[in-house]
């Protein structure tokens, strides 16, 4: 039997997707528009406050056994009815 070559079907398609070059414009207009939201605010007196990093994005060292302790429950306290 005799194996088609891995050339000799349709050539791929190349290129974006049929609804690719819609979405980037999409993603344009609306970039566009956040940004002009932006300036209008800005404009307005509106200020941004931009953050940092917080202690939740940066690298916590894990707990330790003493945290782990104290970290659990006793059994003593208030229980729901």
């Amino acid at each position: 039997m005799a194996r088609a070559k891995k050339g000799s079907t349709s050539p791929a398609r190349r290129g974006p997707a049929a609804g690719g070059a819609d979405h980037n414009v999409q993603k344009r207009i609306e970039s566009e528009r956040i940004s002009a939201d932006i300036a209008d605010f800005q404009k307005s007196g509106g200020r941004i406050e931009k953050l940092g990093v917080t202690r939740v994005l940066q690298k916590i060292a894990p707990a330790t056994a003493d945290e782990h302790s104290a970290a659990e429950p006793s059994g003593r306290g208030r229980r729901r009815k």
